[in-house]
């Protein structure tokens, strides 16, 4: 047994990438050399994996080969041409023979040892296309091999033990050749055993193993927050994002004229953390007039730092200059200019959009009974509500809409509420995401989503498996978000009339993703039966058949449902049940039942109908062969079915009988 290294050194890759790349890949090394412990390293110039004590060892597993019927092998004892053949194909002779029982019938047969690639050579043979599937975003060439990967690469380590192994991607070829930190120690290291590697890169400066650096950059900005009197305000994602960005973490700290302060704190995070990925420090709430940055490099004689705080004023006073211009025009003077901001080539200006949403957003307020004044609030945020697209801030921080129109309008003296719902109708836009907080912003976050959504859906656009532009996934998710949070039973065909199948299919399959975390029968028998164009019923059947079938009558529910649509045909549409042609006792009693538990609203109650249909099949003969007993007999089940089918088709249940 001997380590195992594998590593892929490239030019500079995107933080983003690089966790990706290494999951798929240890995951892809699993299945070659049939191992889960791969250890995974990565930093910006690098991707690599490493096994503690591999074994390169061959496998031997046995195959039996089917020949011909033990009737055809022989004519009159002897082998016959059939046999003869099978044999010289496969390599044995008569000694090797058995008989195999397959079916009814006895077969002749081979049993013969099969010798496996060895791991590494499986590896050899799937290295270079294990490579090219790696599923980064984008992807690019850089040399005549027409290869393509997310960033050149420029070496590959390979070493089992102390020997090299013979890998390679295009005309590349693996050594044991690495390299240190670019900066602090750019020459080669030469590695001769493979469990040298991580020592030896950290002696150059080079951290490989995500977590460590992750764990460094973690606690280097939490000393110098706590050293600067307050502590660190972490943006989701920054400290991961910033981990692989660099090889080796050094922490700089630096100041910013205090008259930034007065910008609203999520101006000033999203210059100094989403666009410099420095760290904001805060005490009692209220930022202080510094950054913590994370460099790849050594701090030395404070250029980088001075570096760093000149890029930041600069952006600063930017952003400060665009808040003061934007505070002399209210928002209600920028409405009508956003005729001239496309919302869609086929569907007209931002403006176009503010005018249907309004529409809708009245719509949904008069369909949920919201009182006038809230009417009022919904109008009033709905007629601003992308005013903001149009503001200095916005322009140059596009990540900022929403919140500036939020700001502006408190600024400007509206409403609280109003002015909240300017930010929170874009809530929410991830699972992450809160949702809207008071009923102007929901309704007003639904309108504009539903918009949008159909709106794109009207004009051709529809988002594929690997691309969604207009992000209508999300856009479906969060429609589905508030209408669960508020429970919403609004129905989309009496707010748009009727509804494109296309548009349809799509509310499905996302209704079928937003209801992934529940178990897949209870949401397909709900689909079933229900119409997509009202989500909050369906999203709550689902709940409430999870919340039930665990009990006993749910248990019977389903067994009555699945007795009655048995024996019913499957193209029966006659529910006209004549009472004077229930001529047996059981019939009537389980005709009276159905109709005590039409109007019920609790499926479970259902259950109760199952003595009376017990009875019923036990005692009457629905085929009978007067036709009209029968049709009324069928026509009763048909009723009972529909009942059943007002919550969910039962049939599709699973692991309940």
């Amino acid at each position: 047994m001997r380590d195992l290294l594998i590593e892929i050194g490239t030019e500079e890759l995107p933080a983003g990438v690089i966790n990706l790349a290494l999951n798929y890949l240890k995951g892809e090394l699993s299945k070659v050399l049939k191992r889960d412990d791969i250890k995974v390293y990565g930093t910006p110039r690098r991707l690599a994996l490493f096994v503690k004590n591999f074994e390169n060892r061959a496998e031997e597993r046995e195959e039996i080969l089917v020949g011909p019927p033990v009737n055809v092998a022989y004519q009159e004892g002897k082998p016959s041409r059939a046999l003869l053949g099978f044999l010289q194909k496969i390599g044995a002779g008569v000694e090797d023979i058995f008989e195999l029982q397959k079916g009814e019938g006895v077969y002749v047969a081979v049993r013969r040892k099969v010798r496996e690639d060895a791991p590494l050579e499986r590896l050899k043979k799937s290295f270079e296309s294990i490579l090219l599937t790696i599923p980064f975003p984008k992807n690019m060439r850089w040399d005549s091999s027409n290869l393509r990967f997310s960033r050149p690469i420029r070496w590959i380590l390979a070493l089992y033990g102390d020997e090299v192994l013979p890998l390679g991607f295009g005309s590349l070829k693996a050594g044991r050749i690495t390299y240190g930190h670019r900066i602090i120690a750019p020459k080669p290291i030469e590695i001769k055993e493979a469990g040298d590697y991580e020592g030896l890169l950290k002696d150059n400066y080079v951290v490989p193993d995500y977590r460590e650096r992750l764990g460094m950059v973690l606690a280097f900005i939490s000393d110098e927050a706590c050293s600067l009197g307050g502590k660190p305000k972490y943006p989701e994602g920054l400290p991961e994002e910033v981990a692989n960005l660099v090889e080796f973490p050094f922490a700089l700290v630096g100041r910013f004229d205090e008259k930034y302060l007065d910008l609203p704190e999520r101006v000033i995070v999203t210059v100094l953390a989403h666009h410099q990925r420095f760290f904001c420090v805060e005490k009692d709430g209220r930022l202080l007039p510094y950054f913590i940055a994370i460099s790849n490099n050594f701090p030395r004689d404070g250029v980088i730092v001075k570096g760093y705080e000149k890029v930041i004023r600069a952006r600063l006073e930017d952003a400060l200059f665009f808040y003061k211009e934007d505070l002399k025009r209210p928002l209600e003077d920028l409405v009508s200019e956003l005729s001239g901001i496309l919302f869609h080539p086929k569907a007209g200006s931002m403006l176009d959009k503010v005018q249907r949403v309004m529409s809708l957003a009245e719509r949904i307020a008069s369909s949920l009974r919201v009182d006038e004044k809230t009417k009022e609030k919904i109008k009033r945020a709905s007629y601003l509500c992308k005013a903001d697209l149009l503001t200095h801030m916005v322009r140059e921080l596009d990540e900022l809409q929403g919140y500036m129109g939020y700001v502006y309008a408190k600024e400007q003296g509206e409403e609280d509420e109003v002015a909240l719902a300017l930010y929170e109708h874009y809530l929410p836009r991830n699972p992450s995401d809160p949702i809207p907080s008071s009923h102007t912003s929901a309704i007003l976050a639904l309108a504009d989503k539903l918009d949008s959504l159909k709106t794109l859906m009207d004009v051709g656009e529809e988002p594929t498996g690997s691309s969604d532009p207009y992000s209508m996934k999300r856009l479906a998710y969060g429609i589905f978000s508030i209408v669960e949070a508020f429970g919403w039973n609004l129905d989309l065909k009496e707010l748009f009339g009727e509804l494109s199948k296309p548009f349809e299919n799509f509310l499905r399959s996302r209704l079928e993703a937003y209801l992934e975390p529940y178990p897949y029968d209870l949401v397909r028998s709900v689909l079933e039966v229900k119409d997509v164009s009202t989500p909050y019923e369906v999203i709550d059947g689902v709940k409430s058949l999870v919340n039930m079938k665990e009990r006993e009558e749910f248990k019977e529910m389903v067994e009555v449902y699945r007795r009655v649509v048995r024996i019913l045909p499957a193209d029966w549409g006659d529910t006209h049940v004549d009472e004077d042609l229930l001529v047996q006792k059981e019939e009537r009693e389980l005709w009276e039942a159905y109709k005590g538990l039409k109007d019920t609203l609790n499926p479970l109650n259902l259950a109760k109908l199952k003595p009376y249909v017990d009875s019923f099949f036990d005692s009457v003969l629905v085929m009978a062969p007067e036709e009209n007993l029968r049709r009324n007999r069928l026509s009763m089940l048909l009723n009972i079915k529909r009942l059943f089918n007002r919550f969910a088709d039962f049939s599709k249940v699973g692991g309940v009988l």
